[in-house]
């Protein structure tokens, strides 16, 4: 018969869904919107760790974009404090228990274009559900 089997959601989907309600800018998976708005939040996934059968640690990095240095530092600010109140909450299905920084925000342009980019990397907990 097996072991119950455990999905974990789509947690990109609902951090994007949470962070262009409270954020007011553009947040974007995995690709760079073509055209490119001058300022926008891009998620990527950046793999995770199970911490028991139904949580699960998710990481990914997020890209703060914009016109000027310091707008996109801002928007990479702006965002920091948002994942870090993220408590509790069921965004599009998946149950997020809280997110954390792993390591700080950091400058790094975009070597192609030269447009003003923050990176940061965040972990965030989740709980799968049996499918």
């Amino acid at each position: 018969m097996g072991a119950e089997v455990i999905r974990f959601g789509n947690h990109l989907s609902a951090v994007q869904a949470f962070l262009a309600a409270v954020l007011a800018v553009r947040v974007t998976v995995a690709r760079v919107p073509n055209p490119r708005p001058p300022k926008f939040v891009l998620l990527e996934p950046s793999g995770g760790s199970d911490r028991s059968v139904v949580h699960g640690w998710r990481s990914m990095i997020v890209d703060s974009w914009g016109g000027s240095e310091n707008e996109a530092f801002d928007l990479a600010l702006d965002v920091e404090a948002r994942l870090k109140a993220l408590r509790n909450e069921r965004l599009k299905g998946v149950l997020i228990y809280k997110a954390r920084p792993s390591g700080g925000i950091v400058w790094m342009p975009d070597p192609d274009a030269k447009v003003p980019r923050f990176r940061q990397n965040f972990e965030i907990l989740t709980r799968g559900e049996a499918v």
